[in-house]
């Protein structure tokens, strides 16, 4: 098998930093556009495409180099192509979805990107070096990730059978979404987190995280499934996820400062999730898209980005961690507390929440931006 050499392994790096980004930015526009502001765009178009490109071209890209670099001896020429491809279908998506949203053209590049990544998880299992529970994990969210597929194919023939104005249509959606990022991204982040701070979980405890992660599916299911045995299995479950690493907390004791504050954000996000299960909480989930927006950007702006901001070799001032931890936990405040602020503030949510935003993205930014300006140098 033809290796590329190991400081080439960097350059799978450089993809999810761009998207990222890109990302970051449509995000902030998107939200301009909120305040009210003129737009050639629409707004679902931009959501579109802003949310394709965090998902696939910045937190998908980010954790698959990471496990090719963590877990592997390097990346062979194959799947560097079938990577290279990757980022060809996320970069025609990008433009796509804003010109035209969803079309026959970019559904086809959304299917092209799903098999891609198919054989690009297959390259990955076969490769990988080492034999770990770590190693498990990164398994466990290769099934998941074929898993999650399940939902995009359901869409075509629920849409036969005219059926695109269900609530089934609407839960094929979210099934691909939650066994993404509470199935295969939640599964590789603990693969490589566990394997850089050498935490053990006994096989007893794998079961209870998987099995968790795939009953928290209740919590995605809307009100047309709201009966109690369904919120019941959902709220078991992220107790139980909850408790397995809150029971491996004193683990922590000897870790560096940047992974406890990580294992902290995750107990929190956990203990936040297990919120959900409260019913007067997950209706408001459902029907109050300021919450759900609160959940997703704790998920990814305040769990997975730091994460990868970590494991990147990227040079970050502790002065810029403090500022964005604040403006996400602003943010934060701002979806779930709007009338409040806007109250206090006298003026619109959409223009709190976009200056709020603006230093997020201004955060990312430097960091991205810095990124790429060293590996010019280089």
């Amino acid at each position: 098998m033809d290796i590329f050499p190991e400081n080439k392994k960097n350059k799978l790096l450089v993809f999810p930093i761009i998207f990222g980004l890109l990302g970051g930015i449509m995000g902030l526009f998107l939200r301009y556009v909120f305040t009210g502001a003129p737009s050639n765009f629409l707004i679902r178009n931009i959501l579109h495409s802003h949310s394709h490109t965090m998902l696939l071209g910045f937190v998908f890209n980010a954790l698959i180099a990471l496990l090719w670099i963590q877990f592997t001896t390097g990346i062979d020429k194959k799947s560097y192509f079938l990577y290279l491809c990757l980022q060809a279908c996320v970069s025609i998506l990008l433009v796509g979805f804003l010109f035209q949203g969803y079309t026959v053209f970019t559904i086809i590049f959304s299917t092209l990107h799903l098999w891609l990544s198919y054989s690009l998880l297959i390259q990955l299992w076969k490769n990988l070096a080492i034999k770990s529970v770590a190693a498990k994990f990164v398994k466990i969210g290769i099934v998941l990730h074929f898993i999650a597929s399940i939902g995009p194919y359901a869409l075509g023939p629920l849409k036969v059978l005219e059926l695109q104005d269900s609530p089934w249509y609407q839960q094929a959606i979210f099934f691909y979404l939650h066994f993404q990022y509470f199935g295969s991204f939640f599964m590789w982040f603990l693969g490589i987190f566990l394997q850089q701070t050498k935490i053990k979980l006994s096989n007893t405890q794998i079961i209870l995280v998987v099995l968790s992660c795939v009953f928290l599916y209740a919590h995605s299911l809307d009100y047309h499934f709201n009966h109690y045995m369904i919120t019941s299995i959902g709220g078991i479950a992220a107790l139980l996820l909850f408790s397995v690493f809150f029971s491996k907390i004193n683990s922590i004791t000897k870790l560096k400062l940047t992974y406890k504050i990580l294992y902290l954000i995750l107990l929190t996000t956990l203990a936040i999730n297990c919120l959900g299960s409260i019913p007067f909480l997950s209706t408001m989930l459902v029907s109050n898209r300021f919450i759900l927006i609160a959940w997703l950007h704790l998920l990814f702006l305040g769990l997975y980005l730091p994460f990868i901001w970590v494991e990147f070799p990227i040079k970050i001032s502790p002065y810029l961690w403090l500022v964005y931890a604040l403006l996400v936990s602003t943010t934060e405040l701002l979806l779930v507390f709007p009338n409040v602020f806007a109250t206090v503030f006298s003026t619109s949510i959409m223009w709190l929440l976009f200056l709020a935003y603006l230093g997020v993205v201004f955060c990312i930014c430097i960091v991205h931006l810095n990124y790429i300006f060293e590996r010019i140098k280089r």
